[in-house]
């Protein structure tokens, strides 16, 4: 039901790719109605299956706790400026956490035809392929590391690397558990940008971790309505080295 309610939501945002209205936000970034209503539908359908977990949106916001029960986290189209500027590099984004840990993913691609999916217990895959990261501590200058812009306004890796930013935290993520990317960061980080992507790469054998290379399993302690500090996902063997070799300077410090 889920894979089909990302799908469904990815049809209609394709539907009004001719036809949108743009607004801005407060913060500076941009919505349109393909956003409110592919919301809507995914909440409405959640909300028929389970009447009784909580939802958290990027657009409509709601759960202000992910530590307690069942809790949804959605993102309707992650990458709304690529999205409206017609760049095919957006996805929809739904995922669940139980008591803070994220045990359920999908991140659907319909411009790309790609679909990442995780459920608790039963591995990652892209569009019905098993994925398993290649676990390898070592970080060459040829690989690609994912940078959000915020991660590459404020953040510093100190190591050889090639650097992309796809503009969708979504994708990223998605793209690391596929093997592509070998790691990705998040800089001021909203929950619905990245547990979907959290739960798949777990789900590849890829780790999360902070700057200090504390492992993150749960994302209880987290804020739901607010942004966060920096994440990275990658490789468990890659994780001390990336974070010890990365240098953060918030913009407001700086």
């Amino acid at each position: 039901m889920i894979i089909e309610l990302a799908r469904a939501a990815g049809d209609l945002a394709l539907d009004y790719a001719d036809k949108l209205e743009v607004e801005g936000k407060p913060d500076g970034s941009l919505v349109t109605q393909a956003d409110r209503e592919a919301e809507q539908l995914i909440r409405t359908g959640l909300q028929e299956r389970w009447p009784q977990d909580a939802i958290i949106g990027e657009e409509m916001l709601g759960a202000d706790d992910l530590s307690r029960g069942r809790v949804w986290c959605l993102d309707p189209i992650d990458g709304t400026h690529n999205f409206i500027g017609g760049l095919p590099l957006w996805a929809v984004c739904i995922a669940m956490c139980a008591d803070g840990i994220p045990v359920l993913g999908v991140i659907h691609a319909p411009a790309l035809g790609l679909t990442w999916t995780a459920f608790q217990g039963q591995g990652a895959y892209c569009n019905g392929e098993r994925l398993s990261v290649a676990d390898n501590a070592k970080i060459a200058r040829s690989d690609m590391i994912a940078f959000t812009t915020e991660a590459a306004d404020e953040l510093r890796l100190d190591l050889p690397h090639s650097q992309r930013n796809l503009g969708s935290a979504a994708l990223h993520t998605g793209y690391v558990a596929s093997g592509v990317f070998k790691a990705c960061f998040f800089s001021s980080w909203w929950v619905w940008d990245v547990v979907a992507g959290a739960a798949i790469s777990f789900g590849a054998g890829a780790a999360a971790c902070n700057l200090h290379g504390e492992r993150v399993t749960s994302f209880a302690g987290f804020a739901a309505q607010g942004k966060n500090e920096p994440l990275i996902l990658a490789p468990a063997s890659c994780c001390d080295i990336l974070a010890a070799n990365t240098e953060y300077c918030p913009l407001q410090s700086c």
